[in-house]
């Protein structure tokens, strides 16, 4: 696209090709509107395991919600009347977002969105094998979580110049202000599960290790649980345990605020973007090193404790390590979390997305880039 010389540039149009939506994802969005970037997403409507009100998680944006599969020609028609300058695809698991990313080759600047950490299995070896056919073609650069990660986009061709680190970040400033809130003084004496009850989130290792933990800890403490899905029933009747259902991201700092700890026993966790949420609120971390934000966000002894996955005796120790710890020793651990978690924000987000866009782009060889980011402070709006 050319402008002429006295015409101001048109502002940077990206189109976001996403699963599904929730209150993180819909703060880093916005954090990119209020730097003056015109936005269209398509998403996946809700889960019943994860039932966000959507015009909670949309508010702002120019949405377009799918159910079971996107429509191919719907997006084709709007991305050809948007005009993207950068389309952010979701990962390569949905046939349509990659045939849109190849539709769209030396038009837009095509960036992979990843969570998936590098473990070698065979389905990962064979992915990087036929890399170069199925999943370069579609993408120019990679956006990915960490750096398990990022070892995994390197392996599937993309060079470190074109991968941006952290796709994820927590809503920071609303759960700092949980701790702000609390000015110095301890939070209560509360475990904290937040999230979907099913296999993946080791909802059955959370019952049977909170159950070891309450049978030989003096004092123990309770355990709130904000979430819904198939495993419920498991925590059902557990002596301690408050089966919250699901929390909406607007209501969630108040559920943080009756904790003392995050619990996130996964066996399965690509990234954990509520580990993120706990530490900006200044609590300590309990989560299996297979959680990927650990890597970042977790440091055994430190502001926390990292474990075994399916491993329930392991969780039991991990919750009487905390709760055994002494005031000075859960305040220091509240600080360190807070440092930690100074990494992330959705503004960081939009900062270092907009900051690597103009070099990844001259690095793919696109036409020269047509179109700027205001100078002008970003927009504050209401939370």
């Amino acid at each position: 696209m050319s402008v002429a010389a006295d015409e101001p540039s048109p502002a940077l149009r990206v189109a976001v090709l996403w699963a599904g939506m929730s209150g993180f994802v819909h703060a880093q969005l916005r954090a990119l509107a209020d730097r003056g970037v015109e936005l269209v997403v398509f998403h996946s409507t809700p889960s019943s395991n994860a039932p966000f009100e959507l015009e909670t998680v949309t508010r702002g944006l120019r949405a377009h919600a799918w159910s079971e599969r996107p429509n191919e020609s719907e997006i084709d028609a709007v991305l050809g009347e948007f005009r993207p300058h950068v389309i952010l695809i979701m990962s390569w698991h949905i046939g349509a977002y990659v045939r849109m990313g190849r539709r769209w080759r030396n038009r837009a600047l095509r960036v992979l969105c990843m969570d998936n950490q590098w473990w070698g299995t065979p389905k990962q070896w064979a992915g990087v094998a036929s890399s170069r056919v199925v999943i370069r073609p579609a993408y120019d650069a990679a956006f990915v979580a960490g750096d398990r990660q990022a070892d995994f986009a390197r392996r599937l061709g993309f060079p470190t110049e074109r991968i941006i680190p952290g796709v994820y970040a927590g809503d920071y400033d609303r759960f700092a202000a949980v701790a702000a809130r609390r000015e110095g003084a301890l939070p209560p004496r509360a475990f904290l599960f937040v999230g979907r009850l099913v296999s993946d989130k080791g909802i059955d290792t959370l019952a049977e290790g909170y159950r070891r933990y309450r049978s030989r800890a003096r004092g123990p403490w309770p355990l709130l649980v904000a979430g819904t899905g198939p495993l419920g029933h498991l925590l059902d009747g557990i002596d301690g345990a408050e089966l919250l259902g699901f929390v909406q991201p607007t209501e969630l700092p108040d559920v943080f605020g009756r904790a003392g700890c995050l619990v996130l026993p996964s066996r399965f966790e690509p990234w954990g973007a509520v580990v993120h949420e706990a530490t900006a609120a200044a609590l300590p971390v309990v989560c299996t090193w297979v959680t990927g934000a650990s890597l970042r966000l977790v440091l055994d002894g430190y502001n926390g404790v990292v474990m075994s996955p399916d491993n329930p005796d392991a969780l039991a120790v991990a919750l009487e390590r905390v709760s055994s710890a002494s005031d000075d020793q859960r305040l220091a651990m509240g600080d360190a979390s807070a440092l930690l978690a100074r990494q992330y924000s959705p503004d960081r987000w939009a900062d270092v997305l907009l900051g690597r866009l103009p070099w990844i782009w001259a690095d793919a060889g696109l036409p020269p880039a047509a179109w700027h980011v205001s100078d002008a402070p970003p927009v504050t709006r209401e939370r």
